[in-house]
């Protein structure tokens, strides 16, 4: 109960600090790390999982793989648009990630 708590904090704190940031830079450190606190749930939830839930490890690990696709759009982009896309992958695949290993 205590890791759930934790780790829905850290991943609310996380979404709410990179979409209501002002600066860039400040934008861009916390897609960063949240996109790496993604990655980790990814990897908590899929190697929880017994070896005969491989459609769960792959649900599991292509939200690890959002927050991969976060960083790479967020580098990549050239418009504001793309940058809101990215905030919005790396948030899916921390908050989908947090669903995943509790609920589903």
């Amino acid at each position: 109960m205590i890791l759930f708590v934790i780790l829905c904090a850290v991943s609310i704190l996380g979404a709410v600090l990179l979409l209501l940031a002002k600066s860039e830079r400040g934008k861009s450190i916390a897609l960063y790390l949240l996109s790496i606190w993604g990655m980790a749930i990814a990897v908590i939830s899929a190697t929880s999982l017994p070896r005969n839930e491989v459609g769960q490890q792959i649900l599991a690990w292509g939200f690890g793989f959002l927050a991969v696709a976060a960083v790479i759009l967020h580098i990549r982009a050239g418009s504001k648009g793309m940058r809101y896309a990215s905030c919005c992958l790396a948030v899916l695949s921390c908050l989908g990630g947090i669903l995943k290993l509790f609920f589903i």
